[in-house]
């Protein structure tokens, strides 16, 4: 995938289950299916290809944490690095998940969240 294409999204959602039924009948096209051993996570597929995922938000509001999109990068440490000389801050350091990936979570100087994510273990 090309530097800087976004890789995956999380939608919070109050309600997971309701929200898999509510986009299953929306968007046909995606196959919901929710993660093992991650209670109020749920796999968004298309093609067979997982493209993000709907969360039990952990936040009052509704929509909680908002949505986050993740941007593919080369090195994740250089990329949050660069978030820090933008003013933005980290959330999440350098962090392996399934498939072999590793991510990285920060915010933008305005609150907005955004994630990075690499198959580059070093």
């Amino acid at each position: 995938m090309a530097e800087g294409a976004v890789t995956w999204w999380e939608i919070d959602v109050p309600d997971a289950a309701k929200a898999k039924q509510f986009y299953e009948t929306v968007c046909p096209a995606w196959t919901l299916q929710p993660m093992e051993g991650m209670e109020g996570y749920v796999i968004v597929n298309v093609g067979g290809v997982g493209v993000g995922a709907l969360q039990a938000s952990t936040d009052s509001e509704p929509s909680g944490r908002g949505t986050r999109l993740y941007l593919e990068v080369s090195n994740l440490e250089d990329a949050l690095a660069r978030v820090r000389q933008g003013g933005g801050t980290v959330e999440q350091e350098r962090m392996q998940v399934p498939g072999d990936q590793w991510i990285g979570t920060a915010r933008d100087p305005f609150g907005n969240r955004i994630g990075f994510a690499t198959n580059n273990p070093a």
